[in-house]
């Protein structure tokens, strides 16, 4: 197995899906299930679509999510700054639709896809001749040289880091005590009190796998698929999205859920109650995750792409971005409102599977939780 890569942190249910592979990755925000808010991907002279109107593509939750999506904000803004017309494309299927087109040999129409971590960016190679995306000349871009190399993570440079998150534990501290290893959530105090999403389906199960895969590897007397097993002997509820995870926390059916390290900055916007909404950060540490922006190779109209991603890159935008999708910065010259300082989890060092590690072996890993996880 590829050995881990450490990076400084900067600022009883049931098991449903097929091996191998990630549908529900939009939970960055909610875990919410993606619309097509612009029909198919056919496009002509009478949709506006021109050098004036940019067509950008993401995930459903960064627009429409019950917390405070950015998407709206960033359109209004944009919009009235570059006097052109943002049209978000958010089909159900997310980059998988993109991945579907570009194989048919099918137009793409957006420019951008906006939101892509590293283990959709290694799925999109893995299904397809590794051209449907290109490298953006960074040179055109004035925040580009701000982003932290820690973020980095397409070895090709195609895919621009534009938010981050951590996943951590999050956990009633009302209930239950702080889980401070991973071989503390097997203890009978956590038995069947722990939920977490399908590493198939959710990102957050995927990365809390990837964790586990770097804690226990996946050679030797004890694998991380020999704990996840320990895992679901303590009763541990394996449920289908994020979003299903983090309702039974909040209406406290569950007090341990696997979620991300700002759950505080989250609940404290809503008023929640500080005292349930805790963090552990396990051996110390959280397992980071990257969303990114990149350009579709079918993209024609260079010079507002350019635009919409300096614009995303610019320090204020990160900043408001990073406030409503509860997420962090890439953009070093960030300076995050004052709740992020109080209520924000930051471990010193956060674990981080990039492209190098994952690519050749992230549908191997999955396939083999589905055997062993699925199948018993």
């Amino acid at each position: 197995m590829k050995r881990r890569t450490f990076v400084k942190a900067t600022a009883g249910g049931t098991v449903i899906g097929l091996a191998g592979c990630i549908e529900d990755t939009s939970d960055d925000a909610t875990g919410t299930t993606d619309d097509d808010s612009t029909g198919d991907d056919e496009s002509d002279e009478t949709d506006g679509y021109g050098t004036d109107t940019l067509h950008v593509a993401t995930y459903n939750s960064f627009i429409d999510a019950p917390s405070d999506s950015p998407g709206e904000w960033i359109k209004d803004e944009f919009e009235d700054r570059y006097d052109a017309t943002l049209e978000w494309h958010t089909p159900e299927q997310e980059v998988n639709h993109y991945v579907e087109r570009y194989n048919d040999g099918q137009d793409i129409e957006p420019e951008l896809y906006y939101g892509l971590s590293p283990h959709e960016l290694v799925r999109v190679d893995e299904n397809t001749d590794g051209g449907m995306f290109v490298e953006t000349d960074r040179s055109v871009l004035s925040n580009a040289e701000d982003i932290g190399e820690q973020h980095e993570f397409d070895p090709e440079g195609r895919v621009i880091p534009t938010y981050r998150s951590l996943c951590a534990i999050v956990y009633d501290g009302r209930n239950v005590d702080e889980p401070q290893t991973f071989e503390d959530l097997l203890e009978p105090e956590y038995e069947g009190n722990i939920a977490l999403s399908n590493p198939q389906r959710g990102t957050t199960g995927l990365l809390f796998m990837l964790w586990t895969l770097e804690e226990f590897g996946e050679d030797g007397d004890y694998t991380y698929l020999d704990y996840w097993e320990d895992l679901l002997e303590n009763d541990a509820r394996v449920l289908d999205s994020w979003s299903e995870v983090y309702t039974q926390f909040e209406e406290e059916e569950i007090p341990v859920v696997v979620s991300y390290s700002n759950d505080r900055v989250y609940a404290k916007r809503f008023g929640n109650d500080l005292d349930k909404h805790q963090v552990s950060l396990l051996n110390d540490q959280a397992f980071a995750n990257y969303s990114g922006i990149v350009r579709f190779a079918d993209s024609e109209y260079d010079d507002l792409a350019h635009d919409f991603i300096d614009f995303v890159l610019e320090p204020e935008v990160q900043a408001v971005v990073a406030e409503r999708n509860v997420t962090g910065p890439t953009n070093e010259q960030t300076e995050l409102p004052e709740v992020y300082e109080e209520y924000a989890e930051e471990p010193e060092e956060a674990v981080f599977y990039g492209y190098d590690d994952m690519h050749g072996n992230l549908s191997g890993w999955l396939d083999d939780w589905g055997r062993r996880v699925v199948g018993n």
